[in-house]
């Protein structure tokens, strides 16, 4: 069975790397590029991992994190960054995400993690 990643990020490169990334392991893949589009397809389809860009314009931000953990509280969910700060680091975490990736990602982190998370 396929198992569903949606991935919400503004660069189109990043979202289609990481979208064929897992679509080579088998797993279908859907992108968007904002929040209103991301809580849609949460809501209508049955992902098991979403990998949310932070800094979507007019996005959510951590807000979003907290909507996502409230609807999907089972959810893998792969936050990325381009704040590498420790603290900022730090409070994602404590918002529940599975994995927090800094850019420029680190792409096989990212593959390995969400399929450790998938198993």
């Amino acid at each position: 069975m396929q198992k569903k990643i949606l991935i919400a990020c503004t660069d189109a490169d990043s979202a289609s790397q990481l979208c064929r990334t897992f679509t080579r392991n088998g797993h279908a893949t859907h992108i968007v590029r904002d929040d209103a589009d991301m809580l849609l397809e949460i809501l209508e389809n049955d992902y098991l991992a979403a990998i949310y860009d932070l800094e979507i314009p007019a996005g959510g931000g951590l807000k979003m994190v907290r909507i996502l953990r409230t609807i999907r509280p089972k959810l893998a969910l792969i936050a990325i960054s381009e704040e590498a700060s420790t603290e900022f680091g730090g409070r994602v975490m404590q918002e529940g995400v599975s994995y927090f990736a800094v850019k420029p990602l680190n792409f096989a982190a990212i593959e390995n993690t969400v399929l450790r998370l998938l198993e």
